[in-house]
């Protein structure tokens, strides 16, 4: 049987999301700068910005919902649980960036950014 990750392992799994999460924002607000952006129908804008705010907040819910999981189950399930949902979050930061390379518009990248912050403040680095 393998020994449980320490604490360590943890953080550095946190640390290199949330550097993921600042890269992937911040070659999208360079390369969005440097040129024209995709060009996209206004419908489709539209539809896809309509879909990121669905999205980020039903993983500000599936985040909260792990919270509330993790505070219950066995010590290795939380340790899982806290990857999960410190990925659902990422996975919100990363839609907003998307969509700030597509449009350029830095307010659509604060709602997920907000969830990935939720997310690192809500499940704590397991022990």
């Amino acid at each position: 049987m393998t020994p449980a990750p320490s604490a360590k392992v943890f953080f550095l799994i946190r640390l290199a999301m949330t550097v993921g999460v600042i890269t992937f924002i911040a070659v999208a607000w360079f390369l969005h700068g440097r040129g024209q952006p995709p060009l996209m129908s206004l419908s489709s804008l539209t539809t896809l910005t309509t879909v990121m705010y669905t999205s980020v907040g039903i993983a500000a819910a599936v985040v909260m919902a792990l919270r509330l999981r993790i505070a219950s189950a066995e010590p290795a399930m939380r340790r899982s649980l806290s990857v999960v949902a410190w990925a659902v979050g990422e996975f919100a930061a990363l839609f907003g960036g998307v969509l700030l390379f597509l449009t350029g518009e830095w307010r659509l990248v604060l709602p997920g950014a907000l969830v990935f912050a939720l997310a690192l403040a809500a499940v704590r680095i397991p022990e």
